[in-house]
């Protein structure tokens, strides 16, 4: 098993692509942490992860937050987080025209300075030695109409990968980022998209469907595994050849 006893924290971990995760890893033998704001929906995920998973609520665009949940985590397993998955983010349509700088700054909050703060209130409770992932997107490297605040997020964590790698590789930790293209994930029901719409955006992917959680959740357990241990400061692109492939 690639993670047999070791420590994952998963924030954004109660569904979608943070579930699909967590799951993964527990079937790898890992014991894991999920963290989220809703406790109902973490508490849900909990159970169907089983004995081996932990629900804490917890803000990740909070320093305090997440500096409890590694104490938590560390308290209730008694030993040092292995794995952090840095998956905790929000979608929002900001057409320029009609978007102020403080909804703007709202995304860039949470899908910026959460991952800053998740990994930086990570490192004194981390084993050596560790891996990082953090969820970035295709959107990180595409320009999409609507969406400035999400696309320019995600080109942040693309970019923060890099330099908590090139900070960390002598701490014996590895930093990746992961660029998932479209995924049939609850986000998708926050922007108000049909499951028609979904599947009208699949039409331009060469594979011709969004991807299932578990295809990115299985990404990602590369990344947090030994069998990548060769690997920092790269994006590993799990897109169905958007990012490569003309549809065309």
């Amino acid at each position: 098993m690639l993670l047999m006893d070791k420590l994952a924290v998963v924030t954004g971990g109660s569904s979608g692509i943070g579930f699909a995760a967590a799951e993964r890893f527990t079937s790898e033998g890992a014991r894991v942490v999920i963290s989220g704001r809703n406790a109902e929906k973490l508490e849900h995920a909990a159970q169907k992860l089983g004995a081996n998973a932990l629900p804490v609520i917890a803000d990740a665009s909070s320093a305090a937050d997440m500096h409890r949940l590694y104490e938590t985590a560390v308290g209730h397993f008694q030993c040092n987080v292995d794995v952090v998955v840095a998956n905790a983010g929000i979608s929002r349509q900001t057409p320029v025209r009609d978007t102020p700088l403080e909804q703007f700054s709202e995304v860039l909050a949470i899908n910026v300075g959460g991952v800053y703060a998740t990994v930086r209130e990570a490192l004194p409770f981390l084993a050596r030695p560790a891996s990082i992932v953090l969820v970035a997107s295709l959107a990180a490297s595409q320009g999409t109409k609507h969406f400035s605040a999400y696309c320019a997020s995600k080109a942040a964590v693309v970019s923060l990968a890099k330099s908590f790698a090139a900070e960390f590789v002598d701490l014996d930790i590895r930093v990746n980022s992961i660029s998932p293209g479209v995924a049939n994930t609850p986000i998708f029901d926050s922007l108000g998209m049909s499951e028609a719409q979904l599947l009208e955006w699949a039409r331009v992917i060469p594979m011709k469907r969004p991807a299932d959680p578990v295809e990115i959740a299985t990404a990602i357990l590369f990344l947090a595994s030994e069998a990548s241990r060769y690997m920092t400061g790269a994006d590993l692109a799990v897109d169905g050849g958007m990012s490569g492939i003309s549809p065309f």
